[in-house]
């Protein structure tokens, strides 16, 4: 993902009309795959990422913001961290399993990737 600046505008400006898209396209994602919630919180986090990244880019232009803004991304991602690494854990099993059918033929997975299932549910109300 890139950013475009314009050289002639000034640099916070477009930094702040950066963020402002990132932040629009996180919360579409979140609004949009209401049907895979997983999936929204993973995009959501990417955007958040991307975000952060850009302010770690800028910060030496104006260090307050840049620190505001980053602390409020990081605090929001960390919101939506345990959700999305729920799935990534399941994701994992279900690699596992497919990848060692015979080892994972005696429901030890199983067990494992339901207590997760659950875990994911309460997550996500």
């Amino acid at each position: 993902m890139s950013f475009r600046i314009d050289p002639r505008l000034p640099l916070t400006g477009e930094v702040r009309r950066i963020l402002a898209e990132e932040i629009g396209k996180a919360l579409h994602h979140l609004d949009a795959a209401r049907s895979r919630p997983e999936q929204a919180l993973h995009k959501c986090r990417k955007r958040l990422k991307s975000a952060r990244a850009l302010l770690r880019l800028v910060r030496s232009g104006d260090e307050t913001f840049c620190e505001t803004e980053n602390q409020c991304y990081r605090n929001v991602a960390g919101l939506l961290a345990g959700p999305r690494e729920a799935t990534a854990l399941i994701e994992t099993i279900d690699r596992l399993a497919a990848s060692f059918p015979k080892e994972s033929a005696d429901d030890g997975l199983t067990a494992a990737r339901d207590r997760l299932i659950a875990r994911q549910h309460e997550l996500h109300e």
